[in-house]
């Protein structure tokens, strides 16, 4: 009985989500509106700009880097249909590739005049970095490598164009490639410092935290995310504000420090709710609902992941809510109204695979093999265990092998695969002492308990136990910390029993 009621938070808790709040940021540019006069080219623009608006939706990019594409789009555009105008490109060339991007949103046809523009100007490197970096541009949501040839071809000729190394580093930390994420944003960081570019800066700590934070080294990803904020501070840029004071709750949430997260989650709000940014409401009601979640108060955590559902419904941003439906679910399980859970992670499930986006469907996976488990269908769950675990080695998520690893060793213990399940456990407690994830390390040193308790080392059961409580006293997670201690005491009760 204990390893089951166990198991099932375990489970629960294991999987809870909080990828919503982590935003990469990129410089706009400074130099002023473009002013565009043939009406296909603005058509064109519109056209470009509406799949730029979707795209954004479906892969999780900040306001800051939406505006850049834009900006990006604009000048694409003049440069088109200027080249068309003093006759560096054909008329009947440029139009179809416009009319292809109204008709469609088909951007091929611009990427090979584009390549005419860079052959054309061998002679001229900054103006042949800056169409690569367009080219890049054209592409950079849907085509990684593409892009990212471009954008480094771009830095190759122009070793000073900070956009177009933030943007590397941004598909580098997109496909897995940290280290050389770093070095891009550590380049941009470079220039920012040369050139006295304040919000420059700013940027690239933030975005070099985020890298940090994905490697597990939180307390240099706290570092940078407090540079990032002091500059903004100074700047008075109170969206990038917001951003860091979002990021640095996320890192004390993983370090435990509850009370604290849920500090700079509402400085956070505060921020976004005075200049009536939506997306970022959504994000942090989002967060703040997962430290209550862990706290125990689920009412309140339901509270606050359907104001975070109805921001994003309103919007049409679908990322957020697939996660909020995730989140949802999560407390719905830990209810144990496995039904309503299992509809709303499926919900989720099918938003995120219609995005192609496989953080999520990673989450999800795991949060429906955890109700598989519930309902005792091992086999179903080791399989969605699997499929999890496959895509979070895939990207490289440390975190979510280590949710994986718990469940699949949850399994083999109800299996009676003992040696099995303790193997997985100390895998998943290992990556959790890497990130310092103290509520991985509490779920762990639960399930290790519950092991030895199995095998009759009940000594051994203790020390884990004890283990466990001590940390999820320092989380102020209360339903484990109930949980844990009556087995501290029915260990006391049968020890003394022994001893009569």
């Amino acid at each position: 009985m204990i390893a089951s009621l166990f198991k099932k938070l375990s489970g629960v808790f294991q999987a809870v989500r909080s990828d919503n709040s982590t935003v990469i940021q990129i410089a706009g540019n400074n130099s002023g509106n473009i002013v565009l006069s043939d009406s296909k080219a603005i058509k064109a623009l519109e056209a470009l700009n509406e799949v730029l608006r979707v795209e954004l939706d479906k892969k999780r990019i900040e306001i800051s880097e939406y505006e850049q594409q834009r900006k990006t789009h604009e000048e694409i555009i003049l440069n088109l249909s200027e080249s068309k105008h003093n006759n560096e490109l054909s008329a009947e060339d440029v139009d179809a590739a416009l009319q292809a991007i109204i008709d469609s949103g088909d951007v091929n046809k611009a990427r090979a005049l584009l390549s005419k523009l860079i052959d054309a100007n061998e002679d001229v490197i900054l103006k042949q970095a800056e169409y690569y970096f367009q080219r890049g541009s054209l592409t950079y949501l849907h085509e990684s490598n593409q892009a990212l040839k471009d954008f480094v071809r771009a830095t190759q000729l122009n070793p000073e164009h900070f956009n177009a190394w933030t943007m590397a580093g941004h598909i580098y930390d997109r496909i897995g490639e940290l280290d050389n994420a770093l070095q891009a944003y550590q380049h941009a960081l470079n220039l920012a410092e040369k050139t006295g570019d304040n919000k420059g800066k700013s940027i690239s700590y933030g975005n070099m935290g985020l890298v940090y934070k994905t490697q597990g080294e939180l307390d240099k990803a706290l570092e940078y995310y407090q540079k990032s904020h002091e500059i903004n501070e100074t700047l008075g840029r109170k969206v990038g504000m917001a951003i860091q004071y979002g990021n640095m709750g996320l890192v004390y949430k993983t370090q435990g420090e509850l009370d604290k997260a849920l500090e700079y989650y509402q400085k956070s709000l505060e921020i976004n709710e005075s200049l009536g940014r939506k997306v970022g409401m959504a994000i942090q009601y989002g967060n703040m609902g997962l430290v209550y979640q862990i706290q125990g108060e689920l009412d309140k955590a339901l509270e606050y992941y359907q104001k975070s559902l109805e921001i994003n419904e309103s919007l049409g941003r679908k990322v957020g809510m697939a996660i909020q439906y995730g989140n949802m679910g999560l407390v719905y399980q830990t209810q144990g109204e496995l039904d309503k859970a299992l509809d709303n992670y499926q919900k989720s499930l099918e938003i995120e695979e219609s995005l192609g986006r496989k953080e999520g469907m990673a989450c999800d996976y795991g949060n429906i093999g955890n109700v598989y488990q519930t309902q005792g269908e091992l086999d179903k769950a080791l399989e969605y265990y699997q499929k999890s675990l496959e895509i979070e080695e895939s990207l490289g998520r440390k975190e979510g092998m280590a949710c994986d690893y718990g469940n699949i060793g949850n399994v083999y213990q109800t299996q009676g695969e003992l040696d099995k399940a303790l193997e997985y456990y100390r895998k998943s407690l290992e990556i959790n002492e890497s990130l310092g994830h103290k509520e991985g390390m509490a779920i762990q040193y639960a399930n290790m308990g519950i092991l030895y308790e199995q095998q009759g080392d009940l000594n051994q059961a203790k020390v884990h136990w004890e283990k466990a409580f001590a940390l999820f006293e320092q989380l102020g997670a209360r339903p484990q910390i109930a949980e844990v201690s009556s087995w501290l005491e029915e260990f006391e009760s049968i020890k003394e029993e022994n001893n009569d």
